[in-house]
Parts: structure tokens; sequence; C-alpha cells
């Protein structure tokens, strides 16, 4: 309680980010008090964010320092007094209820619709239809700008701690949304220390003290003009050109399998017939002949022994090279098929579509691999080594044919019927567990600034456990299979034998023949040993197949056509249109306007409105439920969608940076561009001074675990 009377002392404080030449903060001083609102102002890049990142810990501090009462600010101890809400909030797939609940785990309904009150969404979730418990999409994306806005601060009154920290909180938002932001921080700084970044003037007004941070130093050598610097060596060079979009992709179909199969079959015929060749051998020598007499039989070990792993490298080469084009080829078509349904059809976390991606499309490339070439390979080497048992001694070919054609299909059976539910169900909680780890990594700044990353670890870990069962169920099945498949090898080889017995006592068939077909099923156990794996694999890539069919089957909300060219004009009109995303609610209602050729239109309204849903409407991530969107006169739906978005662009209120080069990010928007064409669109988006502190220029690499950027340059990029 002490703590809560005293300021926070900030001396000497610098912060530089990895892969920055000049510090984000330099040696800053300042004192925040206790009570009260502080707002943080100054020019984007200057440090705003990055001082609050630092008063909650999220960055290192490369000197200086941060206390309170003199005693530092350490670890989870401090973070349990913060408050925090960030430039943009974050949300877990859960209901409104358990997003609230992150900021204080025990608070009761009446808790948690006193501050829906007061942050003015109370009617907003009472029309929803399940009120609290309603589930919010992934991150919140179901909500507009101004209710994810509301309520993230709504968490932040639940918590009621003595310490708030509020990145742009009124950012992209409207006037009645931002009166009720400022109002509401107005009320939080009469009982805690508020800090908040804040650029509109209207969060001024009720500041008790204004903090105005200076401009981010230019680094050293910096041109400072602002001109274009052009390296000819970099335009000039075709190996820093990017690479045509529409180039044909080479190389990615699919060969026949059929010679890798072939060569599969070779390898394993040859390590059967080196078993049985050595069993010949060994009871022949037993006899003391001519050693000339087992010269051939010499050779043929050593042949044996040096092409089976010669062939097998062979095969492995072979096979996996075509694997690994089938992969990429698949790959591309599950990617054709997201793209369409993208953004407004596709509604699955992002872990699983991670998870289908990656791990489906493997399993479904594994089902040539190691399902359905072990069992071409199993029928041509069985059929191989019983036609020289039948030529040696017929009911010996019989007899090998049976016990390891049983022994193989007995083993595939049982894996894949026993193990079919059981990795059906692995698919599933693999893809859930990737979902729940994905979503923790991108929330995890907010699980830690609410020290709830421990409830989100266990949840994650409970998940892993099921995941866990369901394998251990399917490895129970495999290894029944396995057992089951050396089990009739080894009946196959006594029943071989007794069969054999009465040809040998009659002299009709030698000793050094018998042991050749008697070791014939046991050397083919290596074969159908195998068949266990190969059916629990059938059973997991069914499954993964399953979920791929699923999404290529979802209908796109928009199809692609090309009625017609794209128009020479580039007036826009809408025309009295009507719709959602959600087809059962309208969010527009019989809107129109009209865009002409070089004319600069503001869209305004209440959040919630639908102003970002007729920027949807306008790129065709979604169709009207009636009316229409024309291009040049032209309705949108006769274009091609590449046409249409060729003309139309796109700047939303949440832009993303990949995690790659700052050059390929831009080069997003016109992959042919070369670096130095990217570098004069950076200095005409007024980067230039940000561009000239990057080390590495315009391949300085951005994006999760890499620099970060403010607010402000994430949107001029």
């Amino acid at each position: 309680s002490a703590g809560r009377d005293q300021a926070l002392e900030i001396s000497g404080l610098t912060v530089r980010y990895p892969g920055r030449m000049t510090p984000a903060l330099t040696a800053l001083d300042l004192r925040i008090p206790a009570r009260g609102v502080t707002v943080l102002t100054g020019p984007s890049g200057c440090g705003k964010t990055t001082l609050l990142s630092a008063i909650a810990g999220l960055v290192p501090v490369e000197h200086g320092s941060l206390t309170q009462g003199g005693r530092a600010l350490l670890g989870d101890s401090w973070r349990a007094r913060l408050a925090w809400l960030p430039q943009r909030p974050v949300f877990v797939s859960a209901t409104i209820a358990d997003n609230l609940r992150l900021a204080s785990p025990l608070a009761g309904d009446d808790d948690l619709w006193a501050v829906l009150r007061r942050v003015a969404l109370e009617n907003r979730v009472l029309n929803l239809p399940d009120g609290l418990e309603t589930d919010l999409s992934e991150d919140g994306a179901s909500l507009s700008a101004g209710e994810r806005a509301r309520l993230a601060l709504a968490r932040v009154v639940l918590a009621d701690r003595p310490w708030v920290l509020l990145d742009e909180p009124t950012a992209h938002l409207d006037e009645l949304t931002e009166q009720i932001i400022i109002d509401t921080v107005a009320e939080l700084g009469r009982t805690s220390a508020v800090v908040v970044v804040a650029h509109r003037p209207a969060m001024l007004t009720i500041a008790d003290t204004v903090c105005s941070l200076p401009a981010a130093p230019a680094a050293e050598g910096s041109t400072g003009s602002g001109r274009i610097v052009r390296d000819e060596s970099v335009v000039d060079d075709p190996s820093n050109q990017s690479a045509d979009p529409q180039r044909e992709r080479l190389g990615l179909s699919g060969s026949s399998m059929w010679p890798s199969t072939l060569l599969g079959a070779l390898a394993s015929a040859s390590g059967v017939a080196l078993t049985a060749t050595a069993g010949w051998l060994i009871v022949q020598a037993s006899t003391r002949p001519a050693v000339l007499t087992l010269l051939v039989a010499i050779v043929g070990v050593r042949t044996f022994g040096l092409a089976r792993p010669v062939l097998r490298y062979a095969e492995r080469l072979r096979s996996h090279d075509v694997a690994l084009r089938m992969l990429a080829e698949r790959r591309v078509e599950v990617y054709d098929a997201l793209v369409p349904l993208i953004p407004g059809r596709l509604g699955r976390r992002r872990g699983d579509v991670l998870a289908a991606i990656v791990d489906d499309v493997d399993s479904v490339v594994d089902r040539e691999l190691r399902v359905r070439m072990p069992l071409r390979v199993f029928v041509l080497v069985t059929a191989l080594a019983a036609t020289v048992a039948w030529v040696v001694l017929p009911v010996a070919g019989l007899t090998v044919a049976l016990s390891c054609g049983l022994s193989g299909v007995l083993a595939f059976a049982l894996a894949r019927i026993g193990a079919g539910r059981a990795e059906r169900d692995a698919v599933d909680r693999r893809a859930d567990l990737s979902a729940e780890v994905v979503e923790v990594m991108q929330t995890s700044t907010e699980l830690v600034m609410w020290q709830a990353e421990a409830r989100a670890v266990d949840r994650v870990a409970r998940t892993s456990d099921r995941t866990g069962g369901a394998l251990v169920g399917a490895a129970r099945w495999l290894g029944a299979g396995r057992g089951l498949a050396l089990l009739v090898s080894g009946a196959g080889v006594v029943a071989t034998a007794w069969v054999a017995e009465p040809w040998v006592r009659s002299g009709e068939l030698s000793g050094p023949m018998m042991a050749l077909v008697v070791l014939l099923p046991l050397a083919l156990a290596e074969l159908t040993v195998p068949l266990a794996d190969a059916g629990a694999l059938a059973a997991r890539t069914a499954a993964a197949a399953r979920r791929l069919r699923a999404i290529e089957e979802t209908p796109p909300l928009v199809t692609d056509a090309a009625v017609r060219p794209l128009p020479p004009t580039s007036e826009l009109d809408v025309v009295s249109v009507s719709g959602g995303w959600d087809p059962e609610s309208v969010t527009l209602d019989h809107v129109s306007l009209s865009v002409p050729a070089g004319a600069r239109l503001g869209v305004v309204g209440p959040s919630g409105s639908g102003k970002s849903t007729l920027a949807g409407l306008m790129l065709r991530f979604l169709d009207p439920s009636s009316g229409q969107v024309e291009l040049g006169a032209t309705p949108a739906q006769w274009l091609s969608l590449d046409d249409l978005r060729s003309v139309v662009g796109l700047v939303d209120d949440d832009p993303h940076v990949f995690g790659t080069t700052l050059v390929e990010n831009i080069r997003l928007a016109r992959p042919g561009a070369t670096d130095a064409e990217v570098e004069l669109a950076l200095r005409r988006a007024c980067l230039g001074e940000w561009l000239d502190t990057l080390p590495a220029g315009v391949h300085t690499w951005l994006g999760d675990g890499h620099a970060s950027v403010s607010g402000g340059e994430r949107a001029r990029l």
C-alpha cells in the first residue's frame, strides 16, 4: 500500500533494440507521479511505446534505472501492480468472460457486467446470443476496433491496479468511443497512476502531466536530406531483381513412384536372398565339400550384401526426391484452396491452419512414401520369394506365400483398424495443440502482463497430455500389429520346415536347399513388420486427408470471375449496397457513394457501423447481399479478383509486418520492384531518416523475433 503513494523515478534510461544503430531511448530522465494521468507525446518512433515496455519490464534496459521508493522494479511482483493495454489489444480464443477474467480470475458475473457498463459495452454484450459466454473468434476478430478498445479497457478497469499503462487507447476510434475511453481514463487517474501514450488532442485535456519525448537521433553518417541514395550496382545487377511473380512453377509435378518401388523391391529382395543364400552356404559348408562348389554361393552372398545398401540408398534418394516434389505441389494446392477463403470464410484458428499446411500435408505425402510403396514392395518381393520356393519345392512355395501373405495382411489390418480411431483423434488433437501453442506465443506479452502464463501453459499441457494419450493408444495397436507379424512369420518358418521335412527324408530335397526355403519366411519378416507401421500411418493419412478435403470443399465467400477486362477508368461506385460478414446480420443497409478518379472521400461513422465492411466490399473480400460495387461502371463481380485488387489497395487499421526483411515486406505490393524502387517508396512515405538508422538498410529483418517498429512506422510501411 505504501507503494501506491510513491512516484516512479526514471534515471538515464537507454534502450536499444537488436539490429539498430541508434537507441530507441537515450538517457531519459522522468518522474511519474503515483496519482493522475501522465500523457506521453512525441513524434512517431521517438520511443513512447518503448518507454511503456521498459516500465513493464518487457524490453531489456541498456543503461539507467527505474525505481520506486529507491527500489528497482523487478519481475512479477512489479507486474502484479500493473494494468496493461497495448497499442493493439490482444484477446484469446475464449468467451468474453474468460477474456475479462485474465485480469481478475476470481471476478464474478456481476463484476464483469459492472465494468462493461463503465465502458458502455453492456448493451452490446446483452444483444449477443450468449452474453458473457459468447465465444470470441481468434484474437477477437469478430469485434470492431471500438469494441476491441472498450473490451480491453474493461479488463484494465476490472484489474483495479495502482499503475495503468495505456498505449494509444483512442487510435482509429470514432468520437463517441474516444470520449467513453477518455472519461474512463480520467476516472482511473483519480485512484491510480495512469501513463498513456497519445497523439489525439482530446486526451491532453485530461492530462495532469504531459511529457513530450524528443525525436529519435539520426544515425551517424545519415544523409538526413531525404534524398534517394541509389546504388547503381543494386539497380543493374539482375541477381537483385525479384523474380516474376507469374513465373511458371518448374519441377513441382510429382513423378511416378514406380521406379522407386522397383529399386526398393530389389533392395529388399537382395536382403531376402542374402539370408537364404547364407543359410544354404552354412549348411552346405558343414558337409565339408570341395571349396570350388561353394564359390558361387560365396560370390552371391557378397553380391547381395553389397547390392542391398546400394539399392536402398538409390531408392531413398529417388523416392524422397519425388516425395518432396509432391509435397511442394500439394502445399501449393492447399494454399490455392486457402487464399479464396480469406478473410471471410476460413473460420479456423491460425494454429489449426498451420497444422493443416504443415502436418496434414506431410501426412498425405507420407501415404505415398510410407504406406503405398511398402505395400507394393511387399507384394513384389513376396511373389518373387514364393516363386523361388515353388521352383525348389512346390508345397514350400505355397507355404511361404500363405504365411507371408497372412502375416502382412494381418499386421496391416490390425494396425489400420485398431489404430484408426486413435490416429484420427491424434490428428485432431495435434491440430488443437498447434492452435493453442500458436495462440500462447501470439498472446505471450498479454499473458505475462496479467500473470496468466501459468494458466495458459497448464492448458497447453493438458491438451498435450490428451494428444499423447491418443498417440499411446495408436502405439499399442501398432505394437500388436508388429508382434502379430513376427508371430505369423515364425509360424511360417515352422510350417515350411514341417512340409519340407518328408522331402528331405526321401532324399528329393537336400539339407542346404531346405535351409534356403525355411529361412525365406524369416527373411520376409523384414517386409511384413513395417506393414503394421503402414497400417497405422494409413489411418493417420486418411484423417489428415479428411481435414484437407474439408478446406478444399469449403466454398469461398466470393468467386473469381473474368467476364470483363479491367476498365480503362478507375471511378469507384457503391450503389445501394447492403450486407455484412455474417450472412444473418446486415452491417450496411442501402449505402451508396461515388469516388471519382483522383478524389478523396472520407468515410466516418460510429464504431461497428460498417466502415471496414465497406472497404471489404470494395476489395471483394465479400459480396453485398443487395446492390453492387462498380469499377469504371463495370460490376466488380464481372472482374477477376487480381484485376480488381490491382486497382483497389488497402491500408487497414492493423497493418501486418511479416517476419522477413524490410525490402520483402514492401515488395509484397510489387514483387518485381528493385531495391532502389523500394527505397524510393520508403522515403516518399517519410521513412527516410528511419531507414538511415538501420544498419542493413532495406535488408534489415523486421517482424516477429526481429527489429520492432512503432505504430506510426508500421502504418507508413
